[in-house]
């Protein structure tokens, strides 16, 4: 995996998770996948203003030390298309409301602008596409159709949030956003996506949990040596094959916008969790 470091890491690593270095690591239980998103929320691809608070968190989060390509990598495609999303929180002021920040001691920030209140990085995810051997084509046309794509599966590299925004559906939506960036706009590029995977270390049993509820199968097999700095060191490959439903969820289920900005990508705000 060139986007990871190499001297001591296996070629497929990703950090997803280690419940032993910091219950921010672990993510939200099923039963608030119905839940409204907090209006504090944005989900946005990772630009330059938040690439910082985003490599703190990771680095804050989870086990392995990721090369400066990989954070580079992170900001290359800033725009709707991108596979690198941060969720931001910006507080909103409402007579009794407690902060969620309070219980962290200075969580990565982006810059305010506009002045508006600050916008801190308290999550993140980032995947890549692996492209898979395609079939020979049967005729001889230009394009080929939807069944000749060039099949890809969607990696997740990492998936991160911090402490006191778990239990409010932020990592889900991280997810759900990731799939609806790959299926709208990397199929105009005849990229079929076909599958969805991602490591987690085996002795985590919340964050596979997690994953099997939200459609991902494990394999049986464990994968030895994947976390050098954990003990114990295997991981698990979780999977999911895209299927009708996400397809339902990218037409119908989203509500929310996507804007351009100044340079800094697209902003994604939904009104709930599914």
């Amino acid at each position: 995996m060139p986007l990871l470091p190499q001297t001591k890491s296996p070629p497929q690593r990703s950090a997803l998770h280690p419940s032993h270095l910091s219950t921010s690591a672990k993510l939200e239980p099923d039963h608030n996948r119905q839940r409204p998103l907090p209006a504090e929320l944005s989900i946005t691809p990772i630009s330059a203003s938040t690439l910082s608070a985003y490599r703190r968190l990771i680095t804050l989060l989870l086990p392995i030390r990721y090369q400066d390509k990989f954070y580079k990598d992170s900001i290359a495609n800033a725009s709707p298309s991108s596979l690198a999303l941060c969720a931001l929180w910006r507080e909103i002021s409402r007579p009794g409301k407690r902060k969620l920040d309070s219980f962290n001691n200075e969580p990565p920030s982006s810059a305010p602008t506009n002045g508006e209140p600050e916008a801190k990085v308290i999550g993140g995810i980032q995947c890549r596409l692996e492209p898979l051997p395609c079939p020979p084509p049967t005729t001889s046309t230009t394009a080929p159709p939807p069944s000749l794509q060039q099949p890809h599966n969607l990696y997740i590299q990492t998936l991160a949030i911090l402490s006191p925004y778990r239990h409010l559906g932020i990592a889900t939506a991280l997810l759900d956003a990731i799939i609806c960036t790959a299926l709208t706009h990397y199929s105009r590029q005849n990229m079929n996506v076909k599958e969805i995977y991602a490591h987690v270390w085996e002795a985590n049993e919340e964050a596979l949990e997690w994953y099997v509820k939200r459609g991902f199968e494990v394999g049986e097999e464990v994968v030895e040596g994947y976390y050098r700095k954990l003990r114990p060191r295997g991981a698990r490959v979780v999977r999911r094959r895209v299927g009708v439903e996400d397809w339902v969820g990218v037409l119908g289920a989203w509500e929310g916008k996507i804007d351009e900005d100044d340079g800094s990508g697209s902003e994604i705000k939904r009104g709930g969790d599914v």
